[in-house]
């Protein structure tokens, strides 16, 4: 029988990102609480979605593509990597973007733009057709001699879910080198396909730590099918030996307002993360999920065991849109909407 092909993968990111303890944190609740940098594997390729593109654009690639095509909101933080790594590569980059264009550029959407991007605005009931969006865009690039390859939304596919099987044996490596023995390692789940590739690395790459997910937009039965579903086509499409988990651990229960909207708990939270440790967390996915996690470590400081870690998943350009909201309750001013 013949194996299945090794994808092919660009090398994108800076790598391994670095694990820090937070002192503060820790001395708070009584266990060591820990930080992997995610948000570091870059400049503007930073944040989780770039271990995603070294698969999703070294098939681009292989496929003679000159042109990646995705979709996001207006401060979608794949949208703004997949423009980045398109600069640097020398591709081009096409941008569906839910929602009507700004008076003013900001935040992704704004380095997006500055780094070439073409963006396509989308209505509501467009971005709900995605799929005839991406086929009117991959017709228009090949009109223009281009050559489409298409990024579905957040690169939350197998093939990008590889990354984070990359960094579940990254992590292993570390702990082999004296990094922590970690117990529990706690991350951000927008559509699951980062939870996904850990778990698939627990279980092939020597990673013994529990893998929790924070729902941060859809409902955590909808993060869980798609977890296992990842996985299945994974193990077909790749020939890797891993099953989806009997149980894929979610934290539900805070998404919030979802992407557009931010409340002030969770800017509460990037506050006191900010100026007790000096990281900066984003108000779209990775404030809600960190608020979930100290919410459940005030519960029950040892329910992710002695030590336990936070994979940062980046998004900070999308901080600034909500810079009004942010500086009036840094002023001690009511929360205004954003």
């Amino acid at each position: 029988m013949t194996a299945p092909p090794v994808p092919p993968r660009v090398p994108l990111a800076c790598l391994p990102t670095p694990i820090l303890k937070l002192e503060r944190l820790s001395a708070c609740f009584g266990v060591e609480i820990f930080v992997k940098r995610d948000d570091l594997t870059g400049l503007l390729e930073t944040g989780n979605k770039v271990r995603k593109l070294e698969f999703l654009v070294g098939e681009a690639l292989a496929l003679g593509a000159d042109t990646l095509v995705t979709c996001g909101t207006l401060q979608s933080n794949c949208c703004r990597a997949v423009a980045a790594v398109a600069a640097r590569l020398g591709l081009r980059a096409v941008l569906a973007l839910r929602g009507e264009k700004p008076d003013t550029y900001d935040g992704n959407l704004l380095l997006g733009r500055l780094l070439g991007a073409e963006v396509v605005y989308c209505s509501e009931d467009e971005f709900e057709r995605i799929d005839e969006v991406f086929a009117r865009l991959t017709e228009d690039v090949r009109a223009r001699g281009g050559r489409p390859y298409v990024i579905p939304e957040s690169g939350a596919t197998e093939l990008g879910a590889l990354g984070y099987l990359e960094c579940a044996h990254e992590i292993a490596e570390q702990v082999r080198h004296g990094a922590p023995a970690f117990d529990t390692l706690v991350m951000t789940a927008f559509s699951g396909g980062s939870q996904a590739g850990l778990l698939m690395g627990k279980q092939v790459g020597g990673l013994s730590a529990e893998i929790v997910g924070i729902p941060i937009a859809h409902a955590a039965s909808q993060v869980r099918e798609y977890v296992g579903a990842t996985i299945t086509r994974a193990a077909a499409r790749f020939g890797l030996a891993v099953d989806p988990p009997k149980a894929v651990h979610l934290l539900d229960g805070y998404q919030g307002m979802g992407r557009a909207s931010i409340r002030k708990e969770e800017l509460a939270t990037i506050i006191r993360l900010a100026r007790e440790e000096g990281i900066v967390l984003d108000p779209v996915y990775t404030g809600k999920a960190f608020l979930g996690f100290l919410d459940h470590l005030a519960r029950d400081p040892k329910q992710f065991g002695s030590r336990v870690c936070f994979i940062h998943t980046g998004g900070i350009f999308s901080l600034f849109p909500f810079r009004a909201s942010l500086s009036n309750l840094l002023d001690g001013h009511p929360l205004v909407d954003a």
